[in-house]
């Protein structure tokens, strides 16, 4: 009963929050709850998952029922789209090197072992690139992103603690070989999706209160409540970075949170160069000082981890040895898929992942792959150190995810996953230039808005 209390003072005051949120971003189209729900669900769990256990054998066809889910926001995202009128032309002469890299992913259905589960992955991945064009297209992109992952942070975190606290049949699991170590997961399914989630929501957060500081000085109790509000969210996600012992989201949360919070210095941001040169003098100092004292060990026994980032490194040249095309790999997302699921499943204790992005984006797509994959980050932090210089809006959040996502691949895999971090790295690459004037209009108070809170330019 007292579960049921806690749940349902949370649902009011979810629900209070967005009420608010609403009003205070009156320019954010109503478009953002797709983008809401797509990310939601995308950095949570399936959504049958809630209601019943996932059948093991159904990873290869997957779930009709998800796939519906799924379809119905890509398809309602194009709606969206489509009476916004946006140049496609420039969408993909803007976003080159990315289409580039999900047309070799196209092609990979050719030689692909299992051509119908590449292509259906490939179209829901591709969703991500439809709702990100669905903020990039609104009045105020930066505005609008941020609304997204503020009202993520409000339902995913504080859910997640009352899930782990209250019904632990959903908020824990259990995981190892006997299947006796307890892990948080909260609304995700496992530890370290939940510290990407957490990641996440702590830097959006972070990011808002940044923007929004100093703005409601003198104004009414319930901005005040507001703000308050949002720092507890902050708190309860550096919480649950630390409680659930995922070390790679902890490491990226503290370095992301520095960045934020120094790119805002004036001089960094005019001068984007005086912060590479820091950081590649500190590397240059850390190399020097593991070659002497090897605080590299020291520091990732500090995490609670060792050398072998917990048996990642053993596993890889087994995962190597199992890749058939070193050109093309295996297709997109489908090396874990058919025989090789079964036969790596029984030889490396059952993951399905190879922990490094890199490794899992040459496993699938092979040296192409990751040669484009290079390229793309390559290109897009060239753009984005440019915004700096023109003081985008949202150059910073960009400019903090992209180093992240290169960070993070090192010892976990997001680049195409199913993780609300690769939709934050879509984001964060993509570009929409608009033409003047093309924007939809605010709707005033007083009109109603259209489901899909589009209007025609």
């Amino acid at each position: 009963m007292t579960g049921l209390l806690v749940l349902f003072a949370f649902s009011i005051c979810t629900l209070w929050l967005f009420w608010r949120d609403v009003k205070e971003r009156a320019s954010v189209s109503s478009a953002v709850w797709i983008v809401l729900a797509w990310a939601v669900i995308y950095g949570s769990r399936p959504v049958t998952s809630w209601f019943s256990e996932a059948d093991p054998g159904s990873y290869d066809e997957g779930n009709p029922v998800e796939a519906l889910v799924y379809l119905c926001l890509i398809v309602a995202g194009v709606m969206v789209l489509r009476r916004r009128n946006i140049r496609w032309p420039a969408v993909v002469k803007d976003n080159g090197w990315l289409f580039l890299f999900y047309l070799f992913w196209l092609m990979s259905v050719l030689w692909s072992d299992y051509p119908v589960i590449t292509l259906k992955r490939l179209v829901k991945d591709l969703g991500n690139v439809v709702m990100v064009l669905v903020l990039l297209t609104g009045r105020e992109p930066g505005e609008a992103v941020r609304a997204v992952f503020v009202r993520f942070a409000y339902v995913c975190i504080p859910l997640s603690i009352v899930l782990m606290r209250y019904f632990p049949e959903l908020g824990r699991a259990f995981a190892g070989y006997d299947r006796s170590a307890q892990m948080y997961v909260g609304v995700t399914t496992h530890k370290n999706t939940l510290g990407a989630l957490a990641l996440v929501a702590a830097l959006f957060v972070l990011w808002d209160l940044l923007e929004l500081r100093g703005k409601w000085r003198g104004r009414r109790m319930a901005e005040k409540i507001t703000r308050v509000a949002r720092g507890l969210v902050l708190l309860m996600c550096w919480y649950l970075l630390l409680l659930v012992d995922s070390a790679t989201s902890l490491v990226c949360a503290v370095f992301g949170s520095l960045l934020l919070v120094g790119v805002r210095v004036p001089s960094v941001r005019r001068y984007p160069g005086r912060m590479e040169a820091c950081g590649c003098g500190a590397a240059l100092v850390l190399w020097l000082l593991d070659s002497e004292f090897n605080v590299k060990e020291a520091f990732v026994q500090s995490l609670g981890r060792d050398t072998t980032l917990t048996t990642r490194i053993d596993v890889w040249p087994i995962l190597i040895a199992h890749q058939d095309n070193p050109l093309g790999g295996a297709g997109f997302n489908t090396f874990w898929a058919g025989r090789r699921l079964v036969e790596l499943g029984e030889r490396v204790g059952g993951i399905i992942q190879a922990h490094n992005g890199y490794l899992e984006t040459y496993l699938n797509g092979g040296w192409v792959g990751i040669g484009l994959l290079v390229i793309l980050l390559v290109a897009a932090y060239r753009r984005i150190r440019r915004q700096f210089g023109i003081g985008s809006p949202e150059g910073s959040i960009r400019f903090v995810f992209v180093l992240l996502a290169i960070i993070y691949n090192v010892s976990e895999a997001s680049f195409n996953k199913v993780s609300v971090l690769w939709f934050v790295t879509v984001f964060a690459i993509m570009e929409y230039r608009a033409r003047p004037g093309s924007r939809p209009a605010v709707p005033d108070k007083g009109q109603s808005r259209s489901v899909v809170g589009a209007h025609r330019p």
